[in-house]
């Protein structure tokens, strides 16, 4: 049995990160053969940040439909290592595109990453889904700390996530602070300044709330850093609908109780469901 090695020795790059960089291609047609993995969080989230528990099957029919009828949706993005493609974003437009439409090929916005360390030409690189998307977060952490200084090593909470995009969706937060905080007295102020009290005054405040109220008990596997991403994403959304900021706390509560819900009806079988949803209908009746 031949011997491979995992791609490109991730333990190597990650030393050699200044020597590693991406390039973004533009949209287009990608091979759906060379789609390797899938490293977003849309299997676990849906758009408003909340567990997507038995809604995947809805979105998929959604995206089947659409596609199925000719619809134009945007392209997916992905990252491209060597001939190989890790999605970002669009796994079930991937999906639809191969078990529906039987395609060869799918637009996509290709961000390439090059490596400009030695690579030997006697070892067989292969692409490990879980390896690649940890050395990309890696990556973007690289492009964030050199951005802002917030540096991992020297915080008294480091910034680290599970999803490809984190840091990027950290980073915007930060630019957005820059500019709307105290009515732009940061404005001339250098990203750095702006990075540091964005973290002392709004970062740290939250992580502090998740896990004195050990809110992250009820996530296995993942930070208080994606958990403090996702109720921002969720507040963003409830303020939108009700035209002014609702605030963290209350945003926490709701979170938390859609999320109960939909994990407790992810969990009981479909006719218990129906039950429950009888008792209900008879109450409201009552």
């Amino acid at each position: 049995m031949e011997e491979k090695d995992n791609l490109l020795e991730f333990d190597t790059i990650e030393k050699n990160l200044e020597h590693t960089h991406k390039q973004y291609k533009g949209v287009e047609a990608i091979p759906i053969d060379k789609i390797v993995g899938s490293l977003g969080r849309y299997n676990d989230f849906n758009t408003e940040f909340l567990p997507q528990g038995d809604r995947i099957s809805a979105k998929y029919e959604n995206v089947k439909e659409a596609m199925l009828a000719g619809k134009e949706l945007p392209p997916i993005k992905v990252y491209q290592v060597f001939d190989s493609y890790f999605v970002i974003d669009g796994h079930h437009r991937v999906t639809v595109a191969k078990k529906e439409l039987n395609a060869a090929a799918v637009d996509a916005e290709v961000t390439e990453i090059h490596f400009d360390i030695g690579l030997s030409p006697d070892k067989k690189y292969v692409c490990d889904t879980e390896q690649a998307k940890k050395f990309l977060i890696r990556l973007e952490y690289d492009a964030f700390e050199k951005n802002t200084f917030l540096k991992n090593s020297i915080l008294a909470y480091p910034l680290r996530v599970t999803d490809l995009t984190s840091f990027g969706k950290l980073y915007e937060e930060i630019v957005d602070f820059k500019k709307n905080y105290n009515n732009g007295e940061l404005a001339k102020k250098a990203i750095v300044y702006s990075s540091l009290l964005w973290y002392e005054t709004r970062f740290i405040p939250a992580v502090k709330i998740i896990l004195e109220e050990k809110i992250l008990d009820r996530f296995p596997n993942r930070t208080y850093t994606d958990l403090y991403l996702w109720i921002q994403q969720h507040k963003y959304y409830l303020s939108q609908k009700a035209g002014h900021d609702v605030g963290f706390d209350f945003t926490k509560e709701d979170f938390l109780k859609k999320y109960r819900k939909l994990k407790f009806f992810g969990l009981v079988p479909p006719v218990l469901k129906e039950i429950v949803h009888g008792i209900q209908q008879e109450l409201k009746g009552k």
